[in-house]
């Protein structure tokens, strides 16, 4: 097991050795990842045979561990994970295709990190599946998820807290707050910023739309990446991973982020058509996808740091422009 957890750590230095843009957090993380997985997967008698380093983000390291059965450890902030322990345990009512907690501990007590040990997903992300038709196949699947996953209300709105408190009051205040703590947002400070800024809160998100949405579970940044399925003589969807940090609110903004265009058009398709299988979209659900689509187009447009102000800006009046002329 030495052996294992050393091999394991000469990855993480690795990682920090070899990559430009290490974050303070990530490496606070990899410095000690032996010792933190070798205290998480103790008490669980995995007789462990690989560690692998699965998946590294900015906030969120996943190991996969090898042994008995195959689990995924993810570290991050308990503040990000409480967000995904409810979701999590929200699906676990329906059974629905999600990673299954095995333990999780977000309360900075056992390590200064948040962690969640979960049953590992197996398969391929869908963005790796280069046959259209498969793509839709799967992408169909996930819709009927979601049907199922949108019918589970939620105590609160938006995210909860460490000790699961909702303190978000209303829709807005998700998606503003949500919003204003996009990273590169600062660049959006300017007098005719702010004024844009002011017009796209007052026609986006429109009170008589928020008062008649109920905050339901959802998955809060679905896409292509987040899908994984097996391939053989047909697709079959594994599980769907890594929610959001919004994670209760208006099923729509599921449907939304699905619209994006980082996602295939096959894939795009076979959403709406597994979503739609049953029940058909009311005119109003319609009206708040074609909303929240542009505030994803803007949002990823902030979090890419070489689009400049004047075109983001530029962006937001054409597609509020765009919106009004639909």
């Amino acid at each position: 097991m030495e052996d294992i957890l050393a091999a394991l750590q000469q990855d993480a230095d690795a990682y920090c050795d070899n990559t430009a843009a290490v974050s303070a957090w990530q490496r606070a993380i990899l410095s000690r990842l032996h010792d933190y997985v070798a205290l998480v997967i103790h008490p669980f008698k995995l007789r462990v045979r690989t560690l692998a380093l699965q998946q590294i983000f900015p906030q969120r390291i996943e190991v996969r561990v090898t042994g008995t059965s195959v689990v995924t450890v993810v570290f991050a902030p308990s503040e990000l994970l409480a967000g995904e322990v409810a979701f999590l345990r929200a699906c676990a009512l329906k059974q629905l295709p999600v990673p299954k907690i095995i333990h999780v501990d977000i309360s900075y007590n056992f390590l200064p990190v948040g962690f969640v040990l979960y049953n590992h997903i197996t398969g391929t992300v869908v963005a790796d599946v280069t046959d259209a038709t498969l793509q839709r196949q799967a992408a169909r699947q996930v819709g009927r998820t979601l049907r199922v996953l949108h019918a589970l209300p939620m105590a609160g709105w938006g995210w909860p807290t460490t000790t699961q408190k909702w303190e978000l009051r209303d829709w807005r205040s998700v998606l503003k707050r949500w919003f204003n703590e996009t990273a590169g947002i600062e660049r959006l400070r300017s007098p005719a910023a702010v004024a844009i800024l002011a017009r796209f809160w007052r026609e986006i998100i429109q009170d008589d739309i928020i008062e008649k949405i109920n905050p339901c579970c959802i998955h809060g940044n679905l896409h292509m990446q987040h899908v994984y399925v097996t391939v053989h003589s047909h697709v079959q969807l594994e599980g769907v991973v890594r929610p959001g940090i919004i994670v209760a609110g208006d099923p729509m903004f599921d449907l939304a982020a699905t619209m994006r265009t980082t996602n295939s058009l096959a894939f795009r398709q076979g959403i709406i058509e597994g979503y739609t299988a049953t029940v058909p979209l009311r005119p109003e659900e319609i009206l708040r996808i074609k909303q929240l689509a542009v505030v994803w187009r803007i949002y990823d447009l902030l979090i890419d740091n070489t689009v400049e102000e004047q075109i983001l800006l530029h962006s937001i009046t054409t597609a509020l422009d765009g919106l009004i002329a639909a």
